[in-house]
């Protein structure tokens, strides 16, 4: 784990803020405290001191097996920066220094330090999550450092990538799509994987435009998040994994026109051969999305969509409701009843507990149809998702489940 705050212009710029305000401005922070922080993290930097003591860590690590990198704040760094967001609208007028701290450099840096440490000891760690990776920070690794990433990338099992920001995000991922497709390539030993957008702002690209048609001869768990797709984009992913694929997350997915949820479901259930369970949350229809939340800043949960339940589709707190890919809400729920991660060894699991009971008839004889599942192509409730859900795994009959 990586604990980056900001980039070094971003720590000069702190440093002269702090220097600027009176000394009791910062309590409790301690403005000492901070310039002296402020002075050891830009002289760590400028040293390569990190970089000197993650290969001593990696090359100590000699069993290293996940690799996660995370923004972490802790108390003092919080309540400083709810002092600069009380100020910073008059930082300027008084002439205080305003203040950019953005995460992508810090990100770049993280990623490029830690890259170099784990090919300086050529350690053997198979997964790598990312659950706040910035875009930019990926543009500036693909000018740099892609062979190094794709050498990496050769061992990995499971690899979990959350890009948190949305603005521009149509044309930044596309700008990635060299990166994408040498790294995917190169990770040809890959079992688990989850590539996720801002709920917020869905991606509005092809699915390919990431995967590259690539066909993962290992795959056992797959996961999408916040993407606008038509119907035959899943379908097309899904029957190029369909003799190996365990579990299938599809959150906060959004079908374009003219694409209808039946189509996909029909897929999953009749042609995966070892399928054990499918995550459906949020899922919804573009033009319903669009319109249910036009000029709201709110991630829409299922209980607006009709939802009865709320056991697990509360929102969590936006940096994790996006960002946190084993979905630590489904906690205290019976999500262990589910087949996902616990069976096959794979931090990929599903994001619903099995709130519906397993029908124990034989498989299929009380089945529907796909035309029976009541899907209008226009919007999603959420006991119709959670039904589909079971219905895809044959575990739902209509004269037995409730």
């Amino acid at each position: 784990m990586v604990r980056k705050l900001m980039n070094t212009k971003g720590r000069l710029q702190i440093g002269e803020f702090i220097r600027s305000r009176p000394a009791d401005s910062f309590e409790p922070l301690h403005a000492a405290s901070l310039r002296a922080r402020e002075k050891d993290q830009t002289k760590i930097i400028q040293s390569g001191e990190d970089i000197r003591i993650l290969k001593k860590a990696m090359t100590a690590f000699t069993t290293l097996q996940h690799v996660q990198i995370l923004r972490l704040t802790d108390e003092a760094d919080q309540r400083l920066f709810k002092l600069l967001e009380l100020e910073g609208s008059a930082a300027a007028p008084s002439g205080l220094p305003v203040v950019d701290l953005r995460w992508s450099p810090a990100c770049y840096h993280a990623m490029r330090t830690i890259a170099e440490a784990l090919t300086f000891t050529r350690s053997s760690f198979n997964k790598f999550s990312g659950p706040m990776m910035s875009p930019q920070s990926m543009l500036a690794i693909q000018r740099n450092i892609p062979r190094t990433l794709c050498s990496l990338a050769s061992d990995l099992t499971c690899l979990e990538l959350h890009f948190e920001d949305g603005t521009d995000l149509n044309t930044r991922i596309q700008e990635l799509y060299g990166l994408f497709r040498a790294v995917f390539s190169a990770a040809k030993n890959l079992q688990a994987v989850h590539v996720g957008f801002p709920s917020r702002t869905p991606l509005n690209l092809n699915l390919e435009d990431i995967f590259h048609d690539i066909k993962w001869d290992k795959l056992r768990a797959f996961g999408i998040q916040a993407c606008r797709l038509e119907a035959r984009e899943i379908i097309w992913l899904a029957r190029r994994h369909s003799k190996t694929l365990k579990g299938l997350r599809l959150r906060d997915v959004l079908l374009k026109e003219d694409s209808m949820w039946k189509d996909v479901l029909q897929v999953l259930r009749t042609e995966m051969e070892q399928l054990d369970w499918v995550s459906l949350r949020r899922i919804d229809y573009s033009n319903h999305f669009d319109d249910s939340w036009e000029g709201s800043m709110e991630v829409p949960d299922d209980i607006a969509f009709g939802s009865s339940d709320s056991d697990e589709e509360d929102d969590l707190p936006a940096h994790l409701s996006d960002a946190d890919i084993d979905d630590d809400s489904d906690e205290s729920s019976d999500a262990d009843t589910d087949h996902g991660p616990d069976a096959n060894e794979l931090a990929l699991s599903p994001d619903t507990p099995a709130s519906l009971p397993f029908c124990v008839c034989s498989n299929g004889s009380h089945a529907l149809h796909a035309d029976d599942l009541g899907d209008n192509g226009h919007s999603v409730t959420y006991p119709q998702r959670k039904m589909w859900e079971k219905w895809v795994i044959g575990g739902y009959c209509p004269e037995h489940s409730s």
